[in-house]
C-alpha cells in the first residue's frame, strides 16, 4: 500500500507483517484510550510545536513536505507548569517523594514574585491561579498528574503524553541526591525521565487527523496561509492573559534554578496514500469556514473539539469505503427520535451497513495479511475496538448515535454538532437556503435527512409516498431544531433559510 508522506512505506511494510489490522486500514494509528479533547489537543501539539531542532522553525505551522523529508517535531512537556496545576489534585500514584518537594517549592517560587502582599496573602493568590487553569481541565479521569490535559486555548496549555516511569525517576534523583546532595543541584532530573515518547493516550490518532489535512493542504498553498492564520488566531490572540500567566509559571521554575527546556522530538506517523483525500477537502474549507466566525473562545475550542471528531469519523467512514472499493454509506440521520417510525428503522439499518462495512474491511485485511488461525480472532477483535468502537463511542460521546446502550443504534444530530456544521458549511454572516443546506450535508458527509437526499442515495429519482412522507416530517423536526438553536429564518411558509449569524474574524486572509 502507498502511504502519505510516502517515504513511510517501508514502516508500513514492517507493520503488515504482524502489524494491528487497524492500523493497515486507517493508518498508524487510532487508539481507543484516546479521549474526545486529545484528539484536537494531540493535532494542536503537531500544529504548534517547532518543526526544526532549533525549537523555533515551523512553530504554529503545517510541514512543508518541499523541505521536510521527515515529519519531525519539537514538543516541550512543560513538566514544572503541569506539576502546578495537577499534583495536588491528582492521586500521588506514579509520582516520587521529591515531587511533593518541587510542587512546594514551586508554591513558594510563585509567592515569593507576588509584591504587596504578605506571605499568606501571596499563597491566596497562588492558589486563584491553580484553581484557575485548573478550571480549564480538559482530561483529568484517575490519571497520574503528568498525564492529565488542559482544553488547549492557547499553546502553553497544549502538552505531549508524559508517562511516569516512577523506578526510573527514582534511581536518576538517587544517582543525583547520592553524587551532589540534593536534587536542587541539577532540578532537571525531575522533570526530564519522564517518557514522553509512548503515545498510551496522545495515541496518534490527532496525528492522522493533521496528516489527511497536511495532504490537502500540500498541493494547496493558499488554504494553508488561510488556515494557519485561523489557527494562530485560535491559539495566540484569544486568551493572551492566560498564555502570559501559564509561560510565567514555567519560566519561574526555569530562570530560578537556570535551567534549559526540555524538549521531545516525536515523528508524526503514516495514512494510506488514497482514502482521505476528498474529506480532506472537506475539512480544510469547513475549518476555514468555522475558524472565521467569531465566537467566545472556549466555545470555540469545546465545538471546534467535537467537529474535529466527528470529522474524524467520516475519516475512518471514507477510509472504509476506500478500501472496499465502494462509494462511502449514507448516515440516514433520525431527527424525532419516535418510538416506531419508517426513518427511525432506516437510520437503524444505515448505521448497521456502516458496522458491517468496518467488520468486512477488518477482516479482508486479515485475509490479505495471511493472519495465522490461532491469532486471527484476537488480532479482529483488537481491529474493531480500535476502529468501528472508536466510530461508536465516540458517536455517543458526541450524541450523534442514540441510543447511549441498547437496540435501534442510528445518527441523530446533538445541538453541538449542528452548531459545528452550520458554522463550518455556512460562511459567517451568510446564509443558504433550507434545501441547499441538505444538499451540503449530503455532499460533505452522507448525511440524509430529507426526502431528496435519500432519492439519491438509491440513485433512484422515484419513491413511495410513505417514504417521502416520513423523511419530510424528518425534515421538519430538523428545521424545527435549527429554529430552536437560532439558525433558521422563516421567510414565508414555502421558504426557509439558514443562517450563520457570527461575524468574521476582522483582517482578511490570504
Amino acid at each position: 500500500m502507498e502511504t502519505f508522506p510516502k517515504w513511510l512505506e517501508k514502516e508500513y511494510e514492517k507493520a503488515k507483517d504482524n502489524g494491528p489490522l487497524s492500523t493497515l486500514i486507517f493508518g498508524n494509528r487510532f487508539k481507543s484510550d484516546q479521549t474526545l479533547y486529545e484528539y484536537l489537543i494531540e493535532f494542536l501539539l503537531v500544529f504548534v510545536s517547532a518543526k526544526n531542532e532549533d525549537l523555533n522553525t515551523g512553530k504554529m505551522k503545517f510541514h512543508d513536505l518541499s523541505v521536510d523529508n521527515k515529519l519531525y517535531y519539537w514538543a516541550e512537556p512543560r513538566m514544572a507548569l503541569r506539576r502546578f496545576i495537577f499534583f495536588d489534585k491528582s492521586k500521588k500514584k506514579g509520582s516520587i517523594p521529591e515531587d511533593a518537594a518541587a510542587y512546594q517549592k514551586m508554591i513558594n517560587l510563585i509567592a515569593d514574585q507576588i509584591h504587596n502582599s504578605d506571605k499568606e496573602e501571596a499563597k491566596e493568590y497562588v492558589e486563584d491561579i491553580q484553581d484557575l487553569f485548573h478550571g480549564y481541565a480538559a482530561v483529568v479521569k484517575n490519571r497520574f498528574w503528568g498525564a492529565q490535559s488542559l482544553l488547549p486555548i492557547c499553546p502553553e496549555f497544549v502538552l505531549c503524553g508524559a508517562d511516569p516511569t516512577e523506578s526510573k525517576r527514582k534511581q536518576e534523583v538517587k544517582k543525583v541526591v547520592k553524587e551532589e546532595g540534593s536534587w536542587e543541584s541539577n532540578p532537571k532530573v525531575l522533570d526530564e525521565n519522564f517518557d514522553f515518547t509512548r503515545h498510551n493516550f496522545l495515541s496518534r490518532g490527532g496525528e492522522l487527523y493533521y496528516l489527511h489535512l497536511l495532504q490537502t493542504l500540500s498541493v494547496n498553498k493558499n488554504n494553508q496561509i488561510i488556515l494557519e492564520n485561523l489557527l494562530n488566531d485560535l491559539m495566540n490572540n484569544q486568551c493572551q492573559k492566560i498564555s502570559k500567566l501559564a509561560d510565567f509559571v514555567q519560566e519561574s521554575w526555569e530562570k530560578h534554578y537556570s535551567l534549559e527546556k526540555i524538549t521531545q522530538r516525536m515523528e508524526v506517523g503514516y495514512i494510506p496514500a488514497s482514502g482521505y483525500e476528498v474529506c480532506g477537502n472537506y475539512s480544510v474549507d469547513e475549518l476555514i469556514s468555522y475558524l472565521n466566525c467569531k465566537l467566545h473562545p472556549i466555545a470555540r475550542i469545546e465545538i471546534l473539539a467535537k467537529g474535529v471528531m466527528l470529522q474524524i469519523m467520516r475519516m475512518m467512514s471514507f477510509r472504509v469505503a476506500d478500501y472496499l472499493g465502494k462509494e462511502p454509506l449514507i448516515w440516514i440521520v433520525d431527527m424525532k427520535g419516535a418510538t416506531t417510525d419508517t426513518v427511525k428503522k432506516l437510520a437503524h439499518d444505515s448505521f448497521r451497513n456502516i458496522e458491517s462495512d468496518f467488520m468486512t474491511a477488518i477482516n479482508k485485511m486479515a485475509n490479505e495479511t495471511s493472519v495465522g488461525a490461532d491469532q486471527r480472532m484476537k488480532k479482529v477483535r483488537e481491529a474493531r475496538i480500535n476502529s468501528l468502537d472508536i466510530f461508536k463511542n465516540k458517536g455517543k460521546e458526541l450524541q450523534c448515535i442514540i441510543p447511549i446502550s441498547g437496540p435501534f443504534e442510528r445518527f441523530t444530530l446533538s445541538e453541538d454538532i449542528i452548531r459545528f456544521l452550520v458554522l463550518s458549511l455556512v460562511k459567517p454572516g451568510d446564509k443558504m437556503t433550507l434545501n441547499m443546506f441538505l444538499e451540503k450535508l449530503y455532499t460533505n458527509y452522507r448525511i440524509v435527512i430529507g426526502p431528496e437526499e435519500y432519492k439519491k442515495s438509491l440513485k433512484n429519482s422515484s419513491m413511495g409516498s410513505s417514504l417521502v412522507n416520513s423523511f419530510s416530517e424528518n425534515v421538519l423536526a430538523f428545521q424545527c431544531f435549527l429554529r430552536d438553536t437560532g439558525f433558521l429564518r422563516e421567510l414565508s411558509d414555502a421558504t426557509s433559510i439558514v443562517v450563520n449569524p457570527y461575524e468574521p474574524i476582522k483582517e482578511e486572509r490570504s
